[in-house]
């Protein structure tokens, strides 16, 4: 693979690119680890992008650390790829499957504009010094992992849509904010990525995302983010194994005029009466109550995630 032209190599101190590493440490410490934790760095643009231009300059890295961005690792087997998204914060293997009996083939492609910290073997001895920064940098590998078993669980639904659904779920849960309308997944991902995500074919995605988006449980932004609904969720917790499907309801229930009802054909003994319209304000009433705790709910769990790195 050819690496993205445009990517440029330099140096930051550890504990500048992701401060909280650092937290916690006594004063001493921690100015003695931010002044010698000195990384090589990568500022990748969009495009492909591959780890053996690190080694390639003289670098021989143990991990990459992603500090800011987007970057989409896929593992081609047989001519099939299986997608995993890296963001601010995972620290992962850069040499992928090599020398496994099985033949694979990783492929970096940077989906937004990323900074990648080296983690090389100048910084072991620094690490055998500071042992509670090792024991950090291993806790973000180990939630890397956790993560990656999440999506290869979601991946092994029966429904494209309820794959779909929870893997918006999982990204929410980390890039997502509370919006008015649901949560706001920032992630331009086309289909056919969503379906390496997924282990589904693109066409197959396509028509999944249709369907939930008619649901309105999943919508498509015009700048390309995507809307999970508030509540969108609550049919994969019970374990039921179908998606959230509002359930169809006649707008014209809302148009309480019995002239307007007459207009429709419908005889005056079918038509709602007070008791109904009572029925469909108690309703209307206690939606907003649940969305409102549903918002207040997301927002909670998202102000539990970690602080995004420093802005470049």
């Amino acid at each position: 693979m050819v690496a993205n032209a445009g990517s440029a190599l330099g140096s930051a101190r550890l504990l500048d690119l992701d401060p909280e590493l650092g937290e916690g440490l006594a004063p001493a410490a921690l100015e003695l680890a931010h002044r010698a934790f000195t990384v090589p760095v990568v500022d990748a643009p969009p495009g492909s992008w591959a780890p053996d231009t690190v080694r390639a300059a003289g670098i021989h890295p143990f991990a990459l650390m992603v500090v800011e961005g987007l970057v989409v690792r896929d593992l081609v087997i047989a001519g099939n790829a299986a997608s995993e998204l890296l963001g601010a914060g995972d620290v992962v293997d850069h040499q992928g499957q090599r020398g496994g009996l099985v033949p694979a083939v990783s492929r970096w492609t940077v989906a937004q504009p990323a900074r990648i910290a080296v983690l090389d073997e100048r910084l072991l001895p620094l690490l055998r010094a500071q042992p509670v920064l090792a024991a950090r940098l291993v806790a973000r590998s180990t939630q890397y992992g956790t993560r990656l078993a999440a999506q290869r669980a979601i991946s092994q639904l029966p429904r494209v849509e309820d794959r779909l659904l929870a893997l918006f779920g999982h990204l929410a849960e980390r890039w997502g904010r509370v919006g008015t309308a649901g949560i706001i997944v920032p992630l331009r991902l086309t289909h056919e990525t969503l379906g390496r995500l997924v282990g589904a074919r693109r066409p197959t995605v396509s028509l999944a995302l249709k369907d939930l988006a008619g649901q309105g449980v999943v919508v498509r932004r015009d700048d390309g983010a995507w809307i999970l609904r508030h509540g969108a969720l609550e049919a994969l917790g019970s374990g039921n194994g179908h998606s959230a499907r509002p359930q169809a309801r006649d707008a014209g229930l809302l148009a309480v005029g019995g002239a307007r009802w007459a207009a429709r054909g419908v005889p005056a003994a079918h038509a709602p009466g007070p008791d109904d319209r009572a029925a469909l304000l108690a309703r209307a009433r206690h939606l907003r109550e649940t969305h409102a705790a549903r918002v207040a709910h997301h927002r909670d769990i998202l102000a539990r995630r970690p602080p995004p790195g420093p802005p470049r």
